[in-house]
Order: C-alpha cells, then sequence, then structure tokens
C-alpha cells in the first residue's frame, strides 16, 4: 500500500507538471499596453512586442493567439508573439468550421488555418424561427418577475424561534431575507438582524446598524452601516473588519478577493476601487480573476480591470501590466 501511495504521488506530481507544460505552450504572454498603444510581455515584464496595435485582447484559445487590431483593421498574433494572421479584417477573426473567418468590410471569406490562404466566400445557412418553441419572452426562464427566495416560518427550527420569540408580535415587523431575517418596530424603526445559521442577534446600537451577511473564507461577516449611508464589515463578535466608508463591499469567496469602493471627494458621481488579492496585496482599481500562466516554472495568476473599455492586466505579486 505504501509502494502505490508513492507511485500514486508522483504520478499525480508528473501530471501536474505537464499540465504546465501544455498550458504554458497555450499562453506565455500578457497584452501589455503604454499610453494608448499596445504590445505583449511575458510575466516579468519582458516586452515580446513593442507597444504598437490600437488594442490587444485576451488569449483566445479557440485562435490560439491574441487579436490584435492596427489601423481598423484585425490580425492574430500567436502564442510565440508572431503575426498569424495578418491584419485584413473589419472585425476579430474567429474560427469556423476549422477555417478562420474573416470579414473584409464587404463579404465574409473562408481561410485556411494551416496556410492562410483564402479559400472562398462564407454562406449563410438557413436557420428556422425558433421564437414559438421556448425560446421566445414567454419561456419562464427568461422571466423578468423571477420570485425572490428568502426563507420562511418553516426553516426555522425551535432554537431559532426562541431566539426571534421576543420580537414576534404586533409590536414588531419580522421581514424574512434570503439568509437572514430583518427586524423592525412598527415599519420605519429598524431594530436589527438575526442570522439562523449563525443561531445569533445582531442588534443595532446608535452608532451601527446590521444588515446582512455571508461567509468569506469559511468566516462569516456582517455588513454594517450608519446614516451616513455607507458601509463597513464586521465579524462575528461584532467586531469591526472594515470601518464604516465604503459605497461597496464585495467579498468574492470563489477566487478570495475583496474589492471595496469609496466616494470620490473630486466627483460625487465617481468611485473609487481597490482590489485586495489572496496574499493581501492591493491592486488600485476594480479588477477580476483572468486566467493563470507560468511566471518562473510556477503558476501565476492574472487579474484584469477595464479601462476605456479594454482589459488591462495586473499579476498576484501586484505588477502592472499597463502604464500611462
Amino acid at each position: 500500500m505504501k509502494i502505490l501511495n508513492m507511485t500514486s504521488k508522483y504520478l499525480w506530481i508528473f501530471l501536474i507538471l505537464m499540465s504546465c507544460t501544455i498550458f504554458s505552450q497555450e499562453q506565455k504572454y500578457i497584452p501589455y499596453r503604454k499610453g494608448n498603444l499596445w504590445g505583449l510581455c511575458d510575466a516579468n515584464g519582458f516586452i515580446a512586442v513593442q507597444p504598437q496595435y490600437n488594442s490587444i485582447s485576451g488569449y483566445d484559445h479557440s485562435v490560439g493567439g491574441f487579436h490584435a487590431e492596427q489601423n481598423g483593421k484585425f490580425g492574430i498574433i500567436d502564442h510565440n508573439a508572431v503575426i498569424l494572421m495578418p491584419f485584413i479584417s473589419n472585425i476579430p477573426i474567429s474560427v469556423n468550421d476549422d477555417k478562420y473567418l474573416v470579414f473584409d468590410g464587404w463579404d465574409y471569406y473562408y481561410y485556411s488555418v494551416k496556410t492562410r490562404i483564402r479559400l472562398g466566400k462564407y454562406i449563410e445557412p438557413k436557420t428556422s424561427f425558433v421564437g414559438d418553441r421556448g425560446w421566445g419572452n414567454n419561456n419562464p426562464l427568461y422571466s423578468k418577475h423571477v420570485k425572490e427566495i428568502k426563507l420562511s416560518w418553516n426553516d426555522l427550527d425551535d432554537e431559532d424561534l426562541g431566539m426571534i420569540q421576543p420580537f414576534d408580535n404586533d409590536q414588531y415587523e419580522l421581514n424574512y431575507k434570503l439568509n437572514f431575517i430583518e427586524i423592525l418596530e412598527g415599519s420605519n424603526n429598524y431594530i436589527g438582524i438575526y442570522i439562523p445559521k449563525l443561531k445569533k442577534m445582531f442588534l443595532n446600537t446608535p452608532e451601527i446598524a446590521y444588515v446582512g451577511w455571508q461567509y468569506y473564507q469559511g468566516k462569516p461577516y456582517i455588513l454594517t452601516t450608519n446614516n451616513s449611508k455607507l458601509f463597513g464589515l464586521a465579524d462575528e463578535n461584532s467586531r469591526e473588519i472594515y470601518p464604516i466608508q465604503y459605497s461597496t463591499i464585495d467579498l468574492i469567496d470563489t477566487y478570495q478577493l475583496v474589492i471595496l469602493s469609496e466616494p470620490d471627494p473630486g466627483d460625487y458621481n465617481n468611485l473609487i476601487f481597490k482590489t485586495i488579492l489572496p496574499n493581501n496585496k492591493v491592486l488600485h482599481g476594480r479588477f477580476e480573476p483572468a486566467t493563470t500562466i507560468l511566471k518562473n516554472g510556477y503558476p501565476f495568476q492574472l487579474y484584469y480591470t477595464m479601462i476605456n473599455g479594454q482589459e488591462n492586466y495586473a499579476g498576484e505579486d501586484g505588477t502592472l501590466y499597463f502604464e500611462g
């Protein structure tokens, strides 16, 4: 059994290394922006393609490279930073039936993936009308009137009923939410919340009101607010984690990200974002997970933020792959 376990262990390591090698062949480079021009660099910041293009997309596995735009025309730069398809299309080039599909401004044409030679004109296939087959506006899955999922009285056990019993009378109003119960005195005076999952009551103070909660990395966190209409965060023992100064607080548990926004003192309609990564590195802006590439042989997570409608990238170590 010990020999089998050791064999399985080394087999698993081998498979991980193989997968990393295959993945590194797919994407080696990152779109890099300098001012208004785009190029490609690696995770260490080495420039593979000097910034010279109007835009470069994220890596597209379907075409085996990056969509680049130059003077209004699109081409493809492959994973080795070599031009795979010339800049001949008015829109990003796609793959259809194992052939490149290019739009020259007038018509769509097929190009060979192997030779990049034009093969012939693309003829759009006839399609049947499916509006009456469950895909139209009458489909209940697409209804705008989706009923909100809420707790109900039947979801509560005896301990829950004992906790809310002092508020289960005509003096108070209980509003059932997704994973907590709002407690109001009358219809205007907000008292606090009860969380059945935690078996805990959070009653407001003159300074703090509790308005929601969620798990993050296995621990519960309670959303707080006050008369400022801004938000903060507390732990399950009501200890402050973030002060009440944020317009939004997003805990993205799947990727272990915290995204905070504050009002911009110079522009009432603007928000200033910052993103806290799993390793506690802070990126200024709202960043989302992008993909994982290799850096010096090890997996390296990339994140992106939208600037002027385009994805700009940063690494898990806080490196920004854009400037200006």
